[in-house]
């Protein structure tokens, strides 16, 4: 009977520990919202990405993983650019919350602000709002959240503004709102 338990009791435990560490969550103390993470369709950049970063593509924003800390990694960067990147969810969903996962590499506050802009088609965008304020340690990652309250839409543009070196995202994550 011990050696049942030792075969499969403490692997299905250290699985579901695992399971549940590694689950992306978004609830926030006074918030009692629901969400659930919404699939990225297409990713497009008006510029394409600069320096090693070039090789890696824009797509890379919605792969899922995060880069590791520091320069020579995953980051998708822009050198000393501000591209406008245009993201297609395949349908209209209801966002409540855009993360970004970025890196200041110059200063702290090097993610001055992020535009948002919404479209149903594609084609008509709206300005929706511009957040700032974004702060993180020097050469680590650091999640941006835009809270959208609850928009429908399924184009989403967002135009980060860097203040230093440029930008260095790592992925970026569109949570829907839970009925």
């Amino acid at each position: 009977m011990k050696k049942n338990i030792h075969r499969f009791l403490l692997p299905g435990i250290a699985v579901l520990a695992t399971g549940i560490s590694l689950a992306q969550d978004r609830s926030r103390k006074g918030d009692t919202r629901k969400y659930a993470s919404v699939p990225v369709s297409k990713v497009e950049s008006t510029s394409p990405p600069t320096l090693e970063a070039r090789r890696l593509g824009p797509h890379k924003l919605i792969d899922g993983e995060l880069p590791e800390n520091g320069w020579r990694s995953t980051w998708t960067a822009w050198y000393k650019d501000n591209p406008t990147l245009t993201f297609d969810l395949g349908s209209e969903k209801t966002i409540g919350v855009i993360r970004v996962f970025f890196q200041p590499w110059d200063r702290s506050d090097e993610l001055a602000q992020v535009k948002v802009e919404v479209s149903r088609d594609g084609v008509n965008y709206v300005d929706f709002n511009t957040y700032a304020g974004f702060v993180g340690e020097r050469g680590i990652g650091a999640w941006a959240e835009m809270d959208l309250r609850e928009i429908k839409a399924r184009f989403f543009r967002l135009t980060p503004k860097f203040q230093g070196w440029g930008n260095l995202w790592g992925e970026v994550e569109f949570w829907g709102i839970k009925k």
